[in-house]
């Protein structure tokens, strides 16, 4: 299942966001819902709404 997915970048910079044991199906806290869709090296761990499909769909916000 961990290798069928799609990589993703992050919505605010286009750098690549790194899977592993932060990233997964599980919430990242009891108090919070939003799943984490990966971990980018500049702004860390981000859920679905700032991960994107192509590094070039980037916010300029």
């Amino acid at each position: 299942m961990a290798g069928d997915e799609a990589e993703s970048y992050c919505a605010r910079c286009g750098e690549p966001l790194s899977r592993g044991l932060v990233a997964s199906e599980q919430r990242a806290c009891c108090l919070n819902a939003t799943p984490i869709a990966g971990v980018c090296p500049t702004h860390g761990p981000v859920g679905p709404h700032h991960a994107v499909e192509e590094p070039n769909g980037v916010d300029d916000a």
